[in-house]
């Protein structure tokens, strides 16, 4: 569908209206204040610090011809967070998700990480994930110069999404002061040692040299960072989607297969950054960056699962035998017979990132210059996790035959609305006397093992020419190409494992022990293991399944012009632009099939193109005030797996049965055509999926009394159309329903020709539409008060209300917030730095990484992520020793804010499913600049 630019919503063209009148307005502002930061701005002299990375990013955001929001590093590796996505998340309309601990995706908007791109240094750069959502842990913040958000696009940008788009971008040596810098930073979690064989303490260290020649021509940076990072999680997993009622009550009590237990993680990570720049005249510069990351994050998980209905019990589930609490759910519950499964999960995940860059600029003639720009980045990442079961005995799950009553145990659950339950045991589970290696259910199984592996490759090239023009309003032209040649593929290598040489009657003795988890207040600690070497000593041995992989192909090409508008006496400037893209896409993957109909490859696939306008103006209305308006189209390409070709098919037991169980459907109910009640159904992904499209308008005014100091009003609206969303679609075809029936059996049959699709489509539209009000006063430039001297606060605030429909339901959109705001106290003065930082984002839609690698949605609660930090420069006392030595003391999530997620219980009433609690990181750094 294509719309016009402009053709908004009533609802987003009243919000535009609305904060656009509130712009106008501000062209009032009090003169005094005006005044008050002309006479006090000539006065401030900071080189580095807190100050001026304030006054780096409102330079970037005031001189950039898009919307944007920047965060500036303090000095050569000083970016003041642990995570590029922790500092990301303190801007206006941003927020992240936090995945084992870590700040790790983005979200602009209300709208989630697959909706927007990460560049590096300008480039479109691959991701570790199975999808496209850059998990931006995979940058380490002491490498990165400065970081910008686009909240609107423009024609040259190399790829965007229809939320926006993130630039990180590594430092230029001939920008950046000659030296060198080292730091090294000690790290410790309060959660403490949860599993034996993983510390609460780790490091970081940082090592970046900077040369310039004397022209100020030719320079070299190269930085180097290494850490050990540590994680320690309390994870509880009440599962309240299974609950029932108490008799003749409307209290929900659990009655699923509770997971409860400790993860302990050690983030290793080598990564290098380095820029060379080379400027030997006015008409020509080259420039080469270079990135690469190697990190192995490995952990383990030790827990129980406490199966509480017959799903898992069979013949013989656990009994209720009291309860308190008359509340929507029990505050307590008590079970008699209750099975403990316990589990030691062993996960870890490598990978290896490479991106490299290169760019050469000249100048023909005077007005214009010609640029090619190059790009590749590739990334290779192998993931496991191996699950060991253990219990008091095996077949303590199903079947009344082999029941055996000591195999289980006594649990009372106790249930705070918190969702920090505690489970009181009668047995010990830390002893390793009375426990074995097991078969829980009798099913053959004694683990399980699975490897994801992802293989991602992107090539990005760039030819462009821009001449200087002297047109009124119009101050240049700038034409280009892009082309973006992607390959990425993924692989689910699962395995079961069966009992080896060691298992006798389905249970083998605990050996390795190595000591016992902490629990905490969960209050089930059990014996902790080392299952490394069970399947080398043959105590567990390997049955295959069957891999499944997903591959793409993209090579996208790009056509864009912009013309860079521009008038000195009316103070307009801005740019509008076009894009052309052509995408052809291609995936290949299994074609399904029944046991007696081999599966066969296929390689599936589309092309299309889109016309992607773009219009940014900002008018200086007066000397401080700029008001901005932007309006265009954007996409953002379908996830990697909703492009996949794998296409699974089954058959309906009550349409189509399979009298004689060959696999094969033999005989068929005559049904109704056009009906959901059909004989075959194919179901996965969609290579000929089309992007997501919006269509968008932004306004703000921005009103900046000092260097340090602005304030900040913004509304958006989007359009937004063919939304990715599962479906089920029926179609009529004889010859595709032959291929698994027999052309016999459809002759007969005629209406088993009609076939349920299912899997995503184009189907949803919706809206989203807010507003932004951004802060930054810095005290000493709005009073003369020396009390008051080095103090500032930053304040941001996003509300936005967004809505997808399809088929009249609404769809949960993914990192969807409605509000999310962050605030900042700082003092920096003689030395003295001191912050204190919070970031605050309502419920959002989570992603819930699962045991096959893919993510599922997840209703998560609202937080408030609290940190502080404080620090000294020494100068040169002590005989110039300690110049250019720092001190920094930090303390992240002061408050132990816990991430959890709910569900609709059998009372009809939200309640705690999942909660991880984090603990809080203290570091301590030392850095010394030469």
């Amino acid at each position: 569908m294509n719309k016009s630019m402009i053709e908004l919503s009533p609802l987003s063209r009243q919000l535009l209206m609305g904060t656009a009148s509130f712009a106008m307005l501000m062209v009032a502002a009090p003169a005094f204040a005006q005044d008050v930061a002309e006479e006090e701005v000539e006065d401030v002299v900071v080189t580095t610090g807190i100050r001026q990375s304030i006054e780096d990013s409102l330079k970037l955001k005031r001189e950039s011809g898009s919307i944007i929001e920047a965060i500036t590093a303090e000095d050569i590796g000083k970016l003041p967070d642990v995570s590029i996505a922790d500092s990301l998340a303190r801007l206006p309309g941003v927020t992240a998700q936090r995945v084992r601990g870590r700040a790790q995706s983005i979200s602009i908007r209300g709208l989630g990480p697959q909706f927007s791109l990460a560049l590096l240094n300008g480039r479109e750069v691959v991701s570790t994930s199975g999808n496209r959502g850059v998990e931006f842990d995979q940058f380490p913040s002491e490498l990165i110069g400065q970081g910008v958000v686009y909240k609107t696009s423009d024609a040259r940008l190399a790829a965007t999404g229809i939320a926006g788009a993130v630039d990180l971008r590594t430092r230029k040596p001939l920008d950046t002061d000659e030296g060198f810098v080292v730091s090294g930073k000690y790290v410790i979690n309060d959660n403490g040692d949860l599993n034996p064989d993983f510390g609460a303490d780790g490091y970081r260290l940082f090592g970046s040299g900077t040369y310039r020649n004397d022209a100020n021509t030719f320079g070299v940076t190269l930085g180097v960072t290494h850490q050990s990072n540590p994680t320690q999680i309390f994870q509880r997993d009440l599962k309240t989607q299974g609950t029932g009622l108490l008799p003749g009550t409307n209290t929900a009590y659990p009655l699923d297969n509770p997971r409860s237990g400790v993860e302990s993680r050690d983030f290793e990570r080598t990564s290098i950054a380095g820029t060379l720049q080379f400027d030997p005249t006015a008409d020509i510069s080259f420039t080469f960056d270079g990135f690469y990351s190697d990190f192995d994050d490995t952990g383990v998980f030790r827990g129980v699962e406490t199966p509480l209905a017959t799903a898992w019990t069979g013949d013989n589930p656990p009994t209720v035998t009291s309860s308190t609490g008359t509340g929507p759910f029990v505050d307590s519950v008590s079970y008699t017979q209750n099975p403990a499964i316990l589990r030691t999960d062993t996960q870890g995940n490598e990978a290896e990132i490479y991106a490299l860059g290169g760019n050469v600029e000249f100048g023909v003639g005077e007005k214009t210059r010609v640029m090619f720009d190059a790009g590749y980045s590739a990334v290779s990442s192998n993931g496991v996790d191996y699950e060991s079961y253990a219990g008091l005995g095996s077949n303590i799950l199903y079947g009344a035959d082999n029941f055996n009553p000591d195999f289980r145990d006594d649990f009372t659950f106790t249930t705070p609305s918190s969702g920090e339950y505690s489970i009181a045991t009668g047995r010990d589970y830390t002893d390793a006397s009375s426990l074995f290696l097991t078969d829980p259910g009798g099913w053959g199984q004694v683990g399980f093992i699975r490897n994801n592996e992802v293989d991602d490759e992107l090539m990005q090239l760039r030819a462009e020419v821009s001449h200087e023009l002297d047109i009124p309003f119009i101050d240049g032209l700038v034409a280009g190409a892009i082309y973006t040649g992607r390959e990425k593929s993924t692989s689910d290598i699962p395995a079961a494992l069966r009992a080896g040489g060691g298992f006798t009657n389905n249970t083998s003795p605990i050996t390795n022990v190595i000591g016992s988890t902490d629990s905490g207040s969960i209050g089930f600690d059990i014996v902790a293991y080392d299952p490394s070497n069970l399947i080398e000593n043959g105590t567990y041995s390997l049955d295959q399944f069957a891999t499944t992989t997903v591959d793409i192909q993209e090579n996208v090409t790009t056509l864009y012009g912009m013309l860079k508008l521009g008038e000195e006496v009316s103070r307009i400037n801005g740019n509008v632009g076009l894009q052309y893209v052509v995408t052809d896409q291609e995936s290949t993957g299994q074609f399904g099939s029944f046991a007696s109909s081999p599966g066969t490859a296929n390689t599936l696939g589309d092309d299309y193109e889109h016309w992607l306008p773009t219009l940014n103006l900002s008018f200086d209305a007066s000397e401080n005030l700029v008001l901005r308006m932007g309006a265009g189209k954007a996409i953002s390409r379908p996830q990697i797996n909703d492009l996949s070709a794998n296409l699974g098919v089954s058959s309906s037991a009550l349409v189509c049965p399979d009298t004689d169980g060959d696999g094969r459907p033999d005989s068929f109910a005559n049904v109704s055509a056009n009906t959901a009640n059909v004989c075959l159904s194919f179901g996965g992904g969609n290579p000929f999926l089309r992007p997501y499209e919006t269509t968008y308008g932004d306004v703000s005014a921005e009103y900046y009394f000092s260097p340090a100091g602005a304030i900040s009003i913004a509304g958006f609206v989007k359009d937004i159309d063919d939304y990715v969303q599962g479906s089920n679609t029926i179609i009529s075809d004889a010859s595709l329903a032959a291929q698994f029936l027999g052309s016999d059996f459809v002759s007969a049959n005629p209406n088993a020709a009609f076939i349920n699709v299912g899997g995503p489509a184009n189907v949803g539209k919706g809206d989203l539409s807010g507003v932004e009000i951004a802060i930054r006063l810095p005290f000493e430039d709005l009073t003369d008060n020396e009390l008051l001297s080095g103090f500032g606060v930053n304040a941001a605030f996003t509300y936005s209300d967004a809505t997808v429909e399809f088929e009249g339901n609404e769809v949960d959109i993914p990192g969807y917030s409605s509000e999310t705001a962050s605030g900042e106290i700082y003092y920096e003065k003689s030395g003295f730095r001191a912050r204190l930082n919070a970031r605050y984002r309502s419920g959002f839609q989570a992603e819930i990484l699962q045991f096959n690698g893919q993510n599922i949605g997840a209703k998560a609660l609202s937080e408030t992520i609290l940190d502080a930090q404080i620090g000294y420069d020494f100068d040169d006392s002590f005989g110039g020793l300690m110049d250019g030595t720092s001190i920094n003391f930090e303390v992240y999530n002061i408050t132990d804010e816990p991430f959890r997620t709910t569900n609709t219980t059998a009372a009809g009433e939200d309640f705690v499913r999942r909660r991880e609690d984090y603990g809080t990181t203290y570091n301590f750094t030392l850095s010394k600049k030469f």
